[in-house]
């Protein structure tokens, strides 16, 4: 439909204001041949690809996680915090983290094969490590790790082409997860502890060896049994030595007093002293006893003898003058010479007994104090040995804990069991229905655009009621399009006035 008017002969359909839905159909309809050429073009693309979107089977697995030991702390010194636990919600967070690590995927890329996994990779031309990055992120693009809240259970969908190859990646992909979680969870503290125990082993003996090396610069064999004996000796020596002093003293008092004993002493005494009347008196008795034997006691001779002896007693009475004196050593003063040589000797033996010990007192001060002075190096020397020596202990006791530990959760998984292995999907399903559906909104959208557009470029308008609203004058007739033909040169076209037009006349024609 074409508009002429004698106000505004060459108007745009841009121009026009209050556009109505009536007007954007009626444009529509104008255009519907260009809007269904564009709309029908897009919906062959779209259907083109529809049919070559490939089938994809989605395998399926899940698991159950529960709190294991691997999560209870351990501290590697003291007992402070010794079995706490993590809240589960965290452990399950840990565990996806864990199956969508890059650790595990590649693992898992590697254990399917690059080529039976994504061929189309393999074959493209690049560097190994570009191929296996772009393997990693489209595996993870196909990979779906899902769980829901305040549940101890973690659901895993892997999508491909191939079914079998599908339930094989998952799986696999499972088998990497569990064994990179023991290296991770409970692999590397008895490594650490290992190296440990190694370092402090070198400490030690190094240690061992400089508290050695002190013992023979010093000519020490065992200190604190050579201390704690010279300790001894010295209380010995100190004793003995106050004991030779006071023997000294006593002895050399004794000698005193036996010297002065000895010089009040004569050297000689009378023995005995003999008289011949005496003698005489005693062999008169003899011969009277003898006598006896023979004679009667009132016999003549007996009686004589016996006058003899009276007479000899008679005499011996009145005093009987000494005719022989025996003098002789005294043995008093000779016994108090031997007891005083003896506390002489006993004096001198004691007296050298107590340079002796005064010296050995010496040696045995200046040894002590050496062995005093030498103490805080050994003490140090000590303190580090066994500090060390004890610390490898504990930590080689640790690291085999761990180790058994390691092991036997190496071996046991069941804090995360697998509720079923992934098995080859039967169904898979396309994406021709979204793509169709997709298609159609982008070819409705584009092709009205188009028609819009191509609308809002002509120097026309669709209808009575647009060109009215447009010119703002009232549209008298509507006549058909004429056939197509040169159109005549246009008069000039008066100066508009200010007013409206008097006459509108639409020409109207599909």
């Amino acid at each position: 439909m074409s508009t002429s008017t004698q106000a505004k002969p060459k108007l745009a359909w841009a121009e026009v204001s209050r556009v109505s839905v009536a007007d954007l159909a009626a444009m529509l309809w104008t255009e519907r041949a260009l809007v269904l050429s564009v709309g029908a073009a897009i919906c062959a693309l779209g259907l083109i690809a529809a049919i070559m979107a490939p089938r994809v089977y989605t395998a399926r697995t899940e698991l159950l996680v529960r709190m294991g030991d691997e999560y209870v702390y351990q501290p590697m010194a003291g007992g402070a915090g010794a079995g706490a636990t993590p809240d589960m919600q965290a452990v399950v967070n840990t565990e996806m983290r864990l199956i969508g690590s890059g650790a595990v995927v590649r693992r898992a890329i590697e254990a399917v094969g690059l080529e039976t996994l994504y061929p189309d990779i393999a074959r493209a031309p690049g560097a190994d490590a570009r191929k296996i990055a772009a393997a990693e992120r489209a595996f993870a693009q196909n990979l779906t790790i899902e769980t829901a809240p305040q549940t101890p259970a973690i659901g895993l969908s892997f999508e491909h082409r191939n079914p079998d190859v599908a339930a094989q990646a998952l799986n696999a992909l499972v088998a990497q997860y569990l064994e990179h979680r023991r290296d991770v969870l409970v692999g590397g503290e008895f490594e650490a502890l290992s190296q440990q125990t190694e370092s402090l082993g070198e400490r030690s003996v190094e240690a061992s060896v400089a508290l050695s090396a002190f013992l023979t610069e010093h000519q020490i064999g065992d200190f604190e049994s050579e201390l704690a004996a010279l300790a001894a000796r010295a209380g010995d020596i100190e004793t003995q030595l106050l004991d030779a002093q006071a023997r000294r003293r006593e002895a050399e008092a004794r000698a005193g007093a036996l010297r002065t004993q000895y010089n009040a002493e004569p050297a000689q005494i009378e023995l005995y002293t003999e008289s011949d009347a005496r003698r005489d008196l005693v062999a008169a008795q003899m011969e009277r006893e003898q006598m006896l034997s023979r004679y009667q006691p009132d016999a003549m001779p007996v009686r004589e003898v016996d006058r003899r002896i009276a007479q000899l007693e008679q005499f011996l009475a009145g005093g009987d003058p000494p005719s022989l004196v025996r003098r002789g050593v005294n043995p008093v003063r000779q016994d108090i010479a031997t007891q005083l040589y003896g506390m002489e000797a006993e004096a001198r033996a004691q007296r050298g007994r107590e340079t002796a010990l005064t010296q050995q007192r010496q040696e045995v001060r200046d040894r002590l104090r050496a062995m005093q002075a030498l103490e805080p190096q050994f003490r140090r020397l000590q303190r580090d040995r066994t500090i060390l020596e004890t610390n490898t202990s504990a930590v080689a006791t640790r690291a085999e804990e761990a180790r058994t530990r390691s092991q036997m959760l190496g071996r046991a998984t069941d804090n995360i069991s697998s509720v079923e292995q992934a098995a080859t999907p039967t169904q898979g399903k396309s994406l021709r229905w979204p793509i169709m559906i997709v298609t159609l909104l982008i070819a409705g959208i584009v092709a009205v655009a188009a028609g819009l557009s191509r609308g809002l470029m002509r120097r026309s308008f669709p209808t009575p009621s647009s060109a009215a609203r447009a010119l703002n004058t009232p549209v008298l007739a509507v006549m058909p399009r004429a056939a197509p033909a040169k159109a005549p040169k246009a008069a000039k076209a008066p100066k508009p006035t200010t007013g409206k037009p008097a006459l509108t006349l639409v020409e109207g024609g599909t």
